[in-house]
């Protein structure tokens, strides 16, 4: 009976299942947080895509191409 005690307490004080399960518990969590990011409704892509417009939209209207100006 002595021995089934010890064994039982070691059973009950052993973490290392409990830790594999965070570790899951985590992993899905960060899935999910991706698959919200880059989504294509997230809100990461929205404004990424935006500033990339404004990007092009500013470098397109900057002025004349400098081959052009070179030239003459």
């Amino acid at each position: 009976m002595n021995s089934f005690t010890r064994q039982l307490k070691a059973f009950l004080h052993d973490e290392s299942g409990v830790t594999a399960i965070e570790y899951g518990i985590l992993a899905a969590a960060m899935a999910a947080a991706v698959g919200v990011i880059f989504g294509s409704d997230g809100a990461f892509v929205t404004a990424l895509r935006d500033k990339f417009t404004a990007i092009a939209a500013d470098i397109t209207s900057s002025g004349t191409d400098i081959k052009k100006d070179a030239s003459n």
